[in-house]
């Protein structure tokens, strides 16, 4: 008998995931964000290779399939606010491959991927009334202090 290939192999797994979606009417949302977090964590663990690059696509899959599991449970109206999660993605890979390699250009990607997501985070966050009206009032409290005099 043959060798399997890697693309028969996974062909087939997708016709048996694909038949068990069908025969038990899953949600097929679900299934696929299942999918994507089995393969990032099949790269974390070194399932697909044991250089310290697999955590990159290790973290952007396994960050994405999170997402994708949350959005599938809860809704996918929430993405509106959670968008930034695809820029943090490859960060979290980035940077588990600093912490496997300690190359610094790694960090320094991971570090500038980050800043810019918790920077979109709060662009998005900002839509909210409520969280408009806390920083504004926080605004207004630290001008107040800024004014005070302060006793020596």
């Amino acid at each position: 008998m043959s060798k399997l290939t890697l693309s028969a192999a996974l062909t087939g797994i997708f016709f048996i995931i694909l038949g068990i979606v069908l025969i038990f009417d899953l949600n097929a949302n679900l299934v696929w964000s299942v999918i994507l977090l089995a393969l990032g964590l099949g790269f974390e663990f070194g399932v697909f290779g044991k250089s310290y690059g697999r955590f990159v696509p290790g973290g952007i899959l396994t960050t994405i399939g999170v997402l994708f599991l949350f959005c599938s449970i809860i809704g996918f109206s929430y993405l509106k606010f959670l968008w930034p999660v695809f820029v943090m993605a490859p960060a979290t890979g980035l940077i588990q491959a600093y912490f496997a390699s300690r190359k610094k250009g790694l960090l320094v990607s991971a570090t500038v991927l980050f800043a810019m997501t918790a920077f979109f985070f709060g662009v998005s966050f900002y839509q909210t009334v409520f969280l408009r009206i806390v920083f504004g009032v926080l605004i207004i409290v630290s001008g107040i202090a800024l004014l005070i005099p302060k006793k020596r």
